[in-house]
């Protein structure tokens, strides 16, 4: 296959091949059935950060059927997105369950078995989500539709309405993600923390781990508060292979709403009411534009799959999460690591638990340097010359001399603020407060610097994408899908981010 016909499709640190089954079966098979068009994809993992690759023409066209497929048949997508909720939640309910076995009473047989039920009830999960990837992911089909919609509305009514945002507004989400909800348990916890005076001055003086030791002597009701609130969403940025949060994290957040104390009442309120005030506000601005029932039905999809995103990512990262222990005991058996265990493909469980039928020397040369090749329905893994022969086949990141991009508005605003790059959790120590955070593409782990942040400008990604989600939630400017932010801007730049007109600006180098 020739070199141009590789597009990058997203890159992921830290990641490992568990992630890959359901989307390899699902592009590379199962979307034949959605779209007639079965797709190749290519992944390059380096030492547990991935590449990954589709071909550009058939990438496009499939995303061009998706959406006739939607116009045409909605109730179709309806199905498809109720489904995924469905599939969501189940496998947040299975993941609970397992995190209530004793894994060290199973033998090999009953240890396979329930990885395997395990995976297929999250590969069923995940690759439900890949018709909106496709949908959404590179060229936004339905919400560049939806924006010409929109565009023609408000210059046949002579409207005083920005597209960007009235487009942001219809299609903010009615439901809260999980992240919202630890917010506002947390807050709410926060409140009840300041009306104790002995709380209040055990918070203010004390370090965390000082607070989290002498807080069972203080106030029983509150540690048990805390601790079930730590219990219940410490998953939150594990991802792929964690860490999840500790409890101190969550100590420290309360200490800061404490030095707050005046804002909590607000931001309280505000949490309480704000999908309260998004649905009027839908309301309102649907009945000024006099949006006909088709695409009033469009901009519901476009709402559930920018909430079903969320939620199936997040299904995923607490699968991941739950399972660990799983693993664990499959690597005492088999005398693997963690990380050898990752590397195997979740269809070679099987044959490695119950065989011993595994090479620990492959498992670690594909975490350090391997290829995944699906191409016309065949898959290969490939290790040390062959995968170097075909990651020569891809494109290369280049070094780009220009100072002004253009992307798409996830939030609009405009704002001028120091670029920071942020792709890793060691990132965040570069991130003040009022920052421009510039990024590969966002993670459930860099919420701390999200939250610092005056605006956020990314490569990847389009309205469903977790900066596009997390942005509004914070009520953000965003820009997204700039292709090559992180390649332009440098650490130090002053940036004006026009997130009206999703357009990115070099202002003054940080050399300078």
């Amino acid at each position: 296959m020739k070199k141009h016909d590789w597009m990058i499709f997203e890159e992921i640190p830290r990641t490992h091949y568990h992630l890959f089954q359901a989307v390899l079966d699902y592009w590379c098979k199962d979307v034949k059935k959605d779209t007639g068009i079965a797709m190749d994809m290519l992944g390059i993992f380096r030492k547990g950060d991935i590449v990954y690759y589709t071909t550009k023409k058939k990438f496009d066209e499939s995303g061009k059927r998706m959406l006739k497929k939607v116009l045409e048949t909605p109730e179709w997508f309806i199905k498809t997105n109720k489904n995924l909720e469905k599939l969501s939640f189940r496998l947040i309910k299975v993941s609970k369950k397992l995190q209530k076995k004793n894994f060290s009473k199973l033998n090999e047989k009953q240890l396979e078995k329930v990885f395997s039920q395990h995976m297929k009830t999250h590969n069923n999960c995940h690759a439900l989500g890949m018709p909106a990837t496709i949908l959404e992911w590179e060229h936004e089909y339905l919400s560049t539709y939806l924006k010409d919609y929109l565009k023609k509305l408000i210059k046949e009514k002579n409207l005083p309405l920005k597209i960007g945002q009235t487009f942001s507004l219809l299609t903010t989400p009615l439901k809260e993600s999980f992240q919202l909800k630890q917010e506002k348990e947390l807050i709410e916890i926060a409140s009840e923390l300041l009306k104790d005076k002995k709380l209040k001055k055990l918070f203010s003086e004390k370090k965390a781990k000082e607070i989290i030791r002498l807080l069972p002597s203080v106030n029983k009701k509150l540690d048990k508060k805390i601790d079930s609130h730590y219990k219940t969403f410490r998953w939150l940025p594990y991802m792929y292979i964690g860490p999840a949060w500790e409890k101190d994290y969550f100590v420290e957040q309360l200490k800061g709403l404490v030095k707050e104390e005046k804002e909590v009442p607000f931001l309280l309120g505000r949490m309480n009411n704000r999908l309260k005030e998004v649905k009027e506000k839908q309301k309102e601005l649907l009945k000024i534009l006099g949006t006909d029932k088709k695409h009033q039905i469009l901009f519901d999809i476009s709402r559930q799959i920018i909430y079903l995103k969320g939620l199936r990512k997040d299904a995923l990262y607490f699968s991941f999460y739950s399972y660990e222990p799983l693993l664990k005991e499959i690597g005492k058996k088999l005398n693997l690591s963690l990380n050898q265990l990752r590397f195997l493909w979740p269809s070679e469980f099987k044959k490695a638990v119950l065989k011993k039928d595994f090479d620990r020397n492959e498992l670690n040369e594909r975490f350090k340097f391997s290829v995944f090749v699906y191409i016309n329905g065949k898959k290969q893994t490939l290790t040390g010359k062959k995968a170097l022969e075909w990651a020569k086949k891809v494109p290369d990141s280049k070094d780009y001399k220009i100072n002004e991009l253009e992307g798409s508005t996830a939030v609009p605003g405009m704002v001028k603020g120091i670029a920071k790059i942020i792709n890793l959790p060691e990132d965040m120590v570069k991130m003040n407060e009022g920052d421009v955070l510039v990024s590969h593409a966002t993670n459930p782990n860099l919420v701390p610097a999200m939250k610092k942040a005056a605006a956020i400008v990314t490569d990847i990604g389009g309205v469903t994408c977790h900066a596009a989600i997390v942005s509004r939630e914070l009520n953000i400017p965003c820009v997204i899908g700039t292709k090559i932010a992180t390649k332009v801007f440098k650490d130090g730049d002053l940036i004006d981010v026009n997130a009206n007109h999703g357009i990115v600006k070099k202002l003054k180098s940080g050399k300078e």
